[in-house]
């Protein structure tokens, strides 16, 4: 039969009609037919039985729906399958009888049957259709409460309100109204006539302080509800202070993220005394420049595109010169990092050789450029792309003619006597000994040449190496420290402990430069985690961590505590507050769980946020109602389409949506580009332009409030100085990462999130350290910390380029230098009108 059990606001739990009952007599009847063994006076029995069971079913379906129409609740999917489960077997069974009436001797009741049937294909059309007629009804039924929002709601929004599975998921787009959906889903919930839900059992969380507070005064001032907003974060510290857990927490202000990474930065400077963890350093640092290969000829429709790859990459050694290979490379740094007879050895690399000049079969004239000169000992060194066979990569594309020139300077060697040629072969750079075989030959080659003279080979010191390091690669230096502090909290956010992180560098396949960085990282970290332990504290990280275990070991900690749990912003979500959310809802079986986030906005990685998590929400929240905000409100159409254009580069990593602009105006967006190759000219060109273009804005009437600029990142001195300094010359009034009424704010495009402007300017949107997308942050070295993989490291600075110019509610300005210009603009450009920044706007501030 069906029953009724544990019926509460939102939670209906229904059994079954007897369906194995049925079965049985059903089966039974069969049974004795075949064998001719059934009296007329059972069958009786049987048939009034079954007759007898139907009706009774009959009626319990006749009253679940009667109290599902009077309790009007929406019908969460554990629930509504259930039913129609059942609901699909009893119809098996009316259907059977109705058609295998000829297994008794006088016809079984056709017409129960039949209405029978009738019946329960109503109730399955009215439990299918349940859900959508309450959300239609309810939209009329509570006008006057989205009356009250700022915005008159779409038809999306108001059902992503009402909406009200066991869990809900809301994807929004950029400028679709998703806080507003936000609050006034909670204003529903606590105003609504069925089941409302008081304040105190709805908990509402975000991922930073300021959201907190700005959601709790705008819900405030709207509908006059007190509730408690919280961040993860505090929510983490509430339950351990409800709970028997007595650590202190470490950076305790509000200013835990400079305490945090100078502590780090402290850590790291002690670290850096020892010689060991010098070497380590030094390891890391023979990376600094190179690609990171990241896909394989598996991922490529054709040979040509993977070789197209493969020959792109780049190899930087450590004083900054790219060369061709990783053999290269390997050599370079060999004769950087040494000195013999204590002086420094001099290397120019491909260094044109007059001496070596031939005409070739065009009658062209050839001069060759040998891999290394080395003029104190007027030696070449020659590494040969070549393997075991002889034979040059495939990818290569001139094989033949590689092979001619590389004879040619062969032949140019033997027939002169002052220059000496030391040869490798990528075939030997495969062996694990390669640099030692090279010292060997190095040596033995120098030796030769002076065999008079003592040779000694020494490695140049710790120091020394820092100083040619720093002369290119200085911000990448300056910035190991901090960067280790975000493989910590990473590590932490993925319950990663400093054992873990170790066994995972021991046992899994690592890039060279992601193992050298991480066995650097590990060594902080297990550092780190000692100074915890030894003063009793605990860090931000470790207080949702621990909240978690104290939920687990507390049975009652935190039980029947909340009906809702609504959280903002879900495409920053980590492992460790998933967890958290998990135990709560585990312990809370009866809420509900509200999430409303953007995957194309999911920017915030260096806090351990894992977006897998969003894009296959279902695969952690068994069967969510998801409901999409399609429609931008904010930007006019050439802006949301060129951002949707954007975001498909991104491929599978990304859910697919629609995106709609509410306003159809198109304009191109404006990308100046500069041609001087001069980066110092280029950023004043682009401080003079942006300062005269702000100044014609707020002359036409427009609002500093109106007008944003945004940078990747805003410590670049070469370019905010000049920026400061033209604008003022402008009376243009900048503020940098704040808001002043009467100042146009600077800001990086992180701290832009959730803010808008009329018009955005956003700076160096080219291939650079601190550009589009930012080649001084490396995504995949924390990679050892991390749950999932990149399927490339542009991933997240497309996003963040997303946000940039979604932003904007009418024009979008971009600057940028030719020949140096960002992978972005390239994916955008059907929406861009490319001008010259012009040069002699220099000479006329």
């Amino acid at each position: 039969m069906f029953t009724f059990v544990n019926f509460e606001y939102t939670m209906l739990r229904i059994s079954t009609i007897e369906i194995e009952k049925l079965e049985e007599i059903l089966s039974e009847i069969q049974r004795k037919k075949l064998f001719h063994i059934i009296p007329n006076k059972e069958e009786d029995n049987y048939i009034q039985n079954l007759r007898n069971k139907i009706e009774d079913s009959n009626e319990e379906i006749k009253n679940i729906l009667c109290n599902i129409n009077n309790i009007d609740t929406y019908l969460i999917h554990s629930v509504r399958e259930n039913l129609l489960l059942k609901l699909d077997q009893y119809h098996h069974i009316l259907q059977f009888l109705k058609i295998e009436q000829n297994i008794f001797k006088f016809k079984f009741s056709n017409e129960l049957v039949e209405n029978s049937i009738n019946k329960v294909i109503e109730s399955k059309k009215l439990i299918e259709n349940f859900n959508q007629e309450l959300i239609e009804r309810r939209k009329k039924e509570y006008a006057s409460l989205f009356l009250e929002s700022d915005i008159i709601f779409d038809d999306n929004q108001k059902r992503a309100i009402i909406t009200d599975d066991k869990h809900n998921l809301v994807v929004a787009g950029a400028g679709s109204g998703k806080t507003e959906v936000l609050i006034t889903r909670i204003a529903y919930l606590t105003r609504r006539k069925q089941e409302p839900i008081s304040p105190n059992r709805i908990i509402v969380l975000t991922f930073q302080k300021t959201a907190a507070k700005e959601i709790e005064k705008r819900i405030y001032r709207k509908f006059g509800i007190s509730i408690k907003i919280q961040t993860f974060h505090s929510l983490g510290y509430e339950i351990l202070n409800n709970s028997s857990f007595k650590k202190k927490l470490k950076f305790d202000g509000d200013n835990f993220d400079f305490d945090y990474k100078k502590f780090i930065n402290d850590l790291y400077k002690k670290a850096e005394k020892d010689p060991s963890f010098q070497n380590k350093l030094i390891t890391y640092e023979k990376f600094f420049g190179d690609d990171d290969p990241l896909k394989k000829e598996s991922s490529f429709e054709t040979k040509e595109e993977w070789y197209k790859y493969i020959r792109n990459f780049s190899y930087v050694a450590l004083n900054g010169r790219k060369v061709k290979s990783k053999g290269e490379k390997a050599i370079m740094n060999f004769l950087l990092t040494h000195k013999i007879n204590g002086t420094y050895i001099e290397v120019r690399y491909e260094d044109s050789a007059e001496w070596m000049k031939y005409t070739n079969v065009t009658n062209k004239i050839i001069i060759p450029k040998p891999d290394f000169f080395l003029p104190r000992y007027n030696m070449y060194i020659e590494h040969w792309a070549m393997d075991e066979k002889g034979n040059v990569p495939e990818w290569f594309e001139k094989p033949k003619e590689y092979k001619k020139d590389m004879q040619q300077k062969i032949e140019r060697f033997k027939r002169q006597k002052n220059y000496s040629l030391l040869e490798t072969t990528y075939s030997e750079f495969r062996r694990k000994d390669f640099i030692e075989q090279f010292e060997n030959k190095f040596i033995a080659e120098i030796k030769r040449k002076n065999p008079e003279k003592e040779v000694v080979l020494s490695s140049i010191s710790y120091s020394e190496l820092v100083d040619i390091v720093w002369r290119t690669f200085k911000d990448s230096i300056k910035r190991i420290p901090f960067e280790v502090a975000t493989f910590i909290i990473k590590a932490k956010t993925n319950g990663l402990k400093p054992q873990d992180i170790h066994e995972r560098l021991m046992k899994e396949s690592w890039s060279p430069k992601q193992k050298a960085f991480g066995e650097i990282a590990l060594i902080i970290y297990s550092e780190y985690e000692k100074e915890l332990q030894n003063r009793n504290e605990i860090d931000f990280c470790d207080m949702i961590n621990q909240a978690v275990e104290e939920l687990q070991k507390n049975s009652s900690l935190y039980e029947n505590s909340f009906d809702h749990i609504l959280i903002d912003e879900y495409q920053d979500i980590s492992k460790q507050r998933y967890q958290l959310i998990k135990v709560l809802m585990t312990k809370n079986s009866n809420s509900k769980l509200f999430c409303v986030g953007d995957d194309w906005q999911s920017i915030m990685g260096f806090t351990g946020s894992n977006l897998e998590l969003f894009i296959k929400f279902h695969n952690y929240f068994d069967h969510p109602a998801r409901t999409d905000l399609l429609i931008n409100y904010r930007s006019i159409k050439s802006i949301v389409d060129a951002g949707a254009d954007l975001i498909e580069n991104n491929g599978n990593r990304q859910l697919k949506k629609t995106t709609i602009a509410k306003y159809n105006d198109e304009k191109k967006i404006m990308v100046y580009s500069s041609s001087t190759g001069d980066k110092r000219t280029y950023y004043q060109q682009t401080a003079i332009h942006c300062a005269n273009t702000i100044k014609e804005y707020l002359m036409k009437g427009y609002k500093p409030q109106d007008i944003m600029i945004l940078c990747r990142i805003i410590s670049k001195p070469d370019l905010i100085n000049p920026l400061f300094k033209y604008s003022k010359a402008n009376k243009v009034f900048l503020t940098i990462n704040s808001h002043n009424p009467q100042s146009v704010p600077l800001m990086s495009v992180h701290k832009s999130k959730g803010l808008q402007a009329k018009v955005v300017l956003v700076l160096s949107v080219d291939k650079d350290l601190y550009g589009f997308p930012c080649e001084i942050e490396n995504p995949l070295i924390f990679e050892p910390a991390m749950d999932t993989k990149y399927n490339n490291k542009e991933e997240e600075e497309r996003r963040l380029f997303y946000v940039a110019i979604t932003r904007s509610k009418e024009d979008v300005i971009i600057y940028t230098q030719k020949g140096a210009e960002s992978i972005f603009l390239e994916e955008i450009k059907k929406h861009t009108e490319i001008k010259e920044l012009d040069y002699k706007i220099i000479n006329n501030p």
